[in-house]
């Protein structure tokens, strides 16, 4: 706990700290209850340590001796916390980040010229409905397929990039104002539903097709025989 005092003092956020004190007592706030560095140390030290909340602070600041040594003895309230959190760390967050990041390279003496992007995700059981599979491969062949229909279409698309759906959806639009007979409306959506040849010249004022589900069947009843 000595070190982590330590570092955040190299840190200079006490800088952050009295600059915003200034302006609230110009302001007749009043002197807090509490001392603002030692608050500024417990707040960054339950977030990372615990990612507590507002009221599992109070409760650290109650029970936990790391957090009592750090406020000295000293139990704020919840709303005490989260006022702190507004007037002292939200405006100056980013701030705060460079600096501690600043004092850990320093202390550490890490080299920073080699740098690692972190973010590689595996899967154990990856299929085409995961998160790595999916991206890579299910909208490759999405893509391709679209490109084959819009060529079909007499809709010329030049970019190499994957197709967005706005943009897609822009040229089914062009294309329906173009050919009159076509109403997007009328087009059966689902599984199982195969559109043929003849539905894209049948005009737009008719009936949707029904697609009914095949009769199935009535099995023979078999005769029991009676075993004498």
């Amino acid at each position: 706990m000595d070190k982590f005092v330590e570092l955040l003092n190299k840190s200079g956020i006490g800088k952050i700290i009295e600059q915003e004190h200034k302006k609230y007592k110009k302001a007749n706030f009043g002197k807090p209850n509490y001392n603002l560095y030692n608050m500024m140390a417990t707040v960054i030290y339950c977030y990372t340590k615990f990612r507590a909340t507002l009221r599992e602070m109070e409760t650290l600041c109650k029970f936990d001796l790391r957090v009592i040594y750090l406020m000295q003895q000293t139990i704020p309230d919840h709303v005490v916390i989260c006022d702190f959190i507004n007037k002292y760390i939200i405006p100056h967050q980013y701030e705060i980040f460079t600096m501690i990041n600043k004092a850990i390279i320093n202390e550490l003496k890490l080299d920073m010229s080699i740098q690692y992007n972190d973010g590689t995700k595996i899967e154990a059981n990856a299929n085409k409905y995961k998160f790595v599979w999916k991206p890579t491969t299910y909208h490759k062949k999405l893509d391709v397929k679209i490109k084959d229909l819009l060529v079909k279409m007499n809709i010329k698309f030049k970019s190499k990039n994957l197709i967005k759906l706005f943009q897609f959806n822009e040229f089914i639009k062009e294309y329906t104002t173009i050919k009159h007979d076509i109403c997007i409306n009328n087009i059966p959506s689902g599984r199982g539903k195969k559109l043929k040849d003849n539905y894209w010249n049948t005009p737009s004022n008719l009936k949707e097709e029904k697609f009914p589900f095949p009769k199935q069947k009535k099995k023979k009843e078999t005769d029991k025989k009676s075993i004498t």
